[in-house]
């Protein structure tokens, strides 16, 4: 049975060869179109099938953009920012601004800003001084005799956030006095 529109296959090339020749003449709506015009005849070197050359989707568009008008250009400029919910102009601003900024604003990137807050690691507690270290952890810490075994069974462990300096630097020398291993962070 013969299927209309269906193409013929070649006597002698391989079924892959044809199939792979098939996928590649179907790639683009404008080939398949081209295809419904005009029979498809594929180069025949000897016995084996050659592709034909074929320009690929980016070049392609990249023609027809070529050939817009700036009115339908930025027509499709406004059709794409619908469709994919994006902003073209920030894409845009945002190199043009790093540019226009040049060398000042790589001089202004080093500016950091001093911390003010630190948090008091606790990094080692000795085994002989344990109990010391437990009294000031309760202090620092701000938690019950009995939780400060449970809360200190796993270094190293922030014992106070977002102190202030003054604050940091006490509380580590306070557990280093008591024999532990602390730093400000």
């Amino acid at each position: 049975a013969i299927i209309t529109g269906a193409p013929t296959l070649h006597p002698g090339l391989s079924i892959r060869s044809q199939i792979a020749e098939m996928a590649l003449s179907m790639k683009s709506a404008t080939s398949r179109a081209a295809l419904s015009r005009t029979p498809f005849r594929a180069p025949v070197q000897g016995r084996r099938l050659v592709a034909p050359v074929r320009a690929s989707a980016v070049s392609e568009i990249v023609d027809k953009l070529k050939t817009l008008t700036l009115l339908e250009a930025s027509e499709l400029v406004s059709e794409i920012e619908k469709t994919f919910g994006v902003d073209a102009s920030a894409a845009v601003a945002a190199p043009v601004m790093m540019a226009a900024a040049g060398p000042a604003a790589a001089a202004a990137a080093p500016a950091v800003e001093e911390k003010t807050t630190f948090d008091v690691v606790l990094e080692d507690i000795p085994a002989d001084k344990k109990v010391a270290i437990y009294k000031v952890v309760r202090g620092i810490a701000n938690i019950a005799v009995n939780q400060v075994k449970d809360f200190t069974a796993t270094l190293p462990k922030v014992l106070k956030e977002g102190a202030s300096k003054e604050e940091a630097t006490d509380a580590v020398r306070q557990l280093t006095e008591a024999g532990a291993k602390a730093k400000v962070a």
